[in-house]
């Protein structure tokens, strides 16, 4: 009797595992945020509520917010949205308006499931990231707040390398929000948590009163615990970044004869933060043979090159100096070539890379060139490219004749004795 007893509850007991088991395997068992996801998702994807969704969960998930988010308070929200104004004064009208008006908020707000979740920072973010909600949710209000900062000459040209040596892993070790409160209280403890940082930047952050504003706000210190949020901030800062040229000089030019050498310059202009440059320029083999190459004015002279790497159709070349050139534009190096055909040809740029003196990559346009065939020389009067009997023979059976014809070798609108010796003179050439 007693092992059938146990036989019976054994069988139970693996019933029962089984039944648990097969609930986790068939998705059954859910998160809070995949429970609420699944009950509300219509709703919560609604465009009003995507507008004003990104936001109110900034809001509610801030610690500072958190310890008013108990279910009275919420229930009493629900009676009177105005008081949520007045407990979390940074959440939009937008949202206000919709707990006045829109019964599906309410009903929303109303359920015990998401007043729980609502308590729960991590359960916040999991339901954010099932809305597909960009996860750099920081970035635009602090954009947005700071946008007269931001527009600044001097922090449009320091803040973006500042933000991205800060969203390193080794960086983001030590910015902890104790840290960061200790930085803005004493802006040389920066300095020797990332020595890399700019002087500049430091002696902003002591001496401008709106740069002390900045780097006071909660909003901001949470941001930078965020390396998605930063990278998102480093792209509002450029929006429309100004192109830094870089081309080739002269654009345009007539090939000399064969064997004869020339020299092109690839320049830059609308240039800022410029420290180093790596060059790659495509030529025709058939028509050009690379020679050398030389340091342009552009960068300070203390320069350390990088080996020339030379193939039959193209070159990489490049210079750095690891501080940044004073001037907007200049000469970044001179290259020679040798011609080998006179023929048509272009001179691309492949790969161009600017650096500033971090070691960021700075935004480049670039400008190629070519190399265009000399002119037919009036004297070769049938253009076959050789000056012979033939175009003597042209020039003596047009003789008398007037107007603009080839056999008017220098161009004065008659035929005459003088356009015979012009091509005699070039004979066999």
């Amino acid at each position: 009797m007693i092992c059938i007893l146990l036989k019976r509850l054994f069988a139970l007991f693996m019933l029962g595992g089984c039944l648990v088991y097969a609930t986790k395997v068939s998705g059954q068992e859910l998160s809070l945020a995949e429970q609420v996801f699944q009950k509300y998702q219509e709703l919560l994807q609604r465009e009003d509520i995507q507008e004003v969704l990104p936001d109110v969960l900034i809001e509610l998930k801030k610690p500072k917010n958190q310890p008013f988010l108990t279910t009275e308070t919420i229930n009493a929200v629900l009676d009177d949205p105005d008081t949520l104004k007045t407990l979390i004064p940074d959440v939009s009208a937008e949202f206000i308006t919709l707990l006045k008006e829109d019964a599906d908020i309410q009903t929303l707000l109303s359920d015990p499931d998401v007043q729980m979740l609502l308590q729960d920072p991590e359960a916040i973010d999991e339901l954010a990231s099932l809305l597909e909600i960009g996860t750099a949710t920081l970035a635009p209000l602090i954009f947005e707040r700071y946008q007269t900062l931001f527009q600044r000459e001097d922090i449009r040209e320091l803040l973006p390398d500042v933000l991205i040596i800060l969203k390193t892993p080794e960086t983001q070790e030590l910015l902890q929000p104790a840290t960061i409160k200790l930085v803005a209280e004493d802006p040389d403890l920066l300095k020797t948590i990332v020595p890399e940082i700019e002087d500049r930047f430091i002696v902003l952050l002591k001496e401008d009163a709106d740069v002390k504003v900045f780097i006071n706000d909660p909003d901001l210190h949470t941001l930078l615990q965020n390396p998605v949020e930063i990278d998102a901030l480093a792209k509002l800062l450029s929006v429309e970044p100004p192109l830094i040229v870089v081309g080739i000089v002269p654009a345009s030019i007539e090939s000399p004869d064969v064997g004869e050498q020339f020299s092109i310059t690839v320049d830059v202009a609308n240039a800022q933060n410029v420290a180093g440059y790596q060059v790659s320029l495509q030529f025709d083999p058939a028509a050009l043979q690379y020679i050398s190459w030389k340091q342009g004015t552009y960068l300070p002279s203390a320069t350390f090159a990088i080996p020339d790497i030379i193939g039959t159709d193209e070159i990489t070349l490049g210079a750095t100096s690891g501080v940044a050139a004073d001037a907007p534009q200049g000469t970044l190096l001179t290259i020679t070539f040798e011609v080998l055909a006179v023929k048509a040809s272009t001179l691309s740029l492949g790969e161009v890379i600017l650096s500033s003196p971090i070691g960021t990559a700075l935004p480049v346009a670039t400008e190629d060139g070519e190399i265009v065939e000399p002119p037919t020389p009036p004297w070769d009067v049938n253009k076959d490219g050789v000056i012979n009997i033939l175009d003597l023979t042209l020039v003596a059976a047009n003789f008398g004749q007037t107007g603009d014809i080839p056999a008017d070798v220098n161009g004065d609108n008659v035929v005459n004795i003088l356009d015979l010796t012009l091509v005699a003179s070039h004979f066999g050439e």
